[in-house]
């Protein structure tokens, strides 16, 4: 009898422990939008071929030391070349809601997050009165332009993709994260920053949101 209850006991607490690990991961998928591969990148995380390649004054991120802007600031202006050979300046976009993105090739939460990107830029923008910005931290690539070529004809992206060969906007928004998005309204306020990967649904949100204010 005492052997049939240990037996049974056994299994609750098996089944107890599978459903905590259940719930958490279930927590953890909501936090970062159920996309696969995020974390925060820092000097430990990240393949040595990309440190040697990030500007000297990156530094990790911590708890106490938050990086990049906040809601309310009002986003800076920049000015960088796309992949198609256009310059254009963040301010060229206002009285859209913008939505400004740094990622690289090298990132796998970046890969998870872009196709969402293009299904939200593709089907949910249908008034034309928000854009995409993806700024790639080019210097950051193993193979510079190239490497965000690849990437781009690899996921069929069609919004703009600029080019940040100097890290000079990287620097600019103190980026430490990647992915790293910034919701930007009419007005060139951050209405939002979220520092993981989103998908479609997420971004539509977030849209709305920043329009409403």
């Amino acid at each position: 009898m005492n052997k049939k209850w240990s037996i049974i006991v056994s299994v609750l607490i098996v089944i107890v422990m599978g459903t905590i690990i259940f719930l958490l991961n279930k927590e953890i998928k909501e936090e970062t939008g159920g996309l696969p591969g995020y974390e925060d990148l820092n000097m430990e995380s990240l393949p040595k071929d990309v440190v040697d390649r990030l500007p000297e004054d990156w530094q990790t991120t911590t708890d106490t030391d938050k990086p990049g802007l906040a809601k309310g600031d009002l986003a800076p202006d920049f000015e960088l070349t796309t992949l198609s050979g256009d310059t254009v300046k963040l301010s060229d976009y206002r009285g859209k809601t913008v939505m400004l993105n740094f990622w690289a090739s090298w990132c796998p939460p970046c890969r998870s997050e872009m196709p969402h990107m293009e299904n939200y830029y593709t089907d949910s923008n249908e008034s034309g009165d928000m854009e995409i910005l993806a700024v790639n931290m080019t210097k950051t690539e193993k193979n510079k332009v190239e490497s965000a070529k690849e990437f781009v004809d690899e996921y069929n992206l069609t919004f703009p993709i600029l080019l940040d060969k100097d890290s000079e906007v990287m620097k600019m928004y103190q980026i430490k994260v990647y992915p790293t998005s910034y919701i930007i309204n009419k007005d060139g306020v951050i209405t939002d920053k979220m520092m993981l990967p989103l998908d479609d649904t997420m971004i539509k949100q977030l849209i709305e949101e920043s329009n409403a204010e």
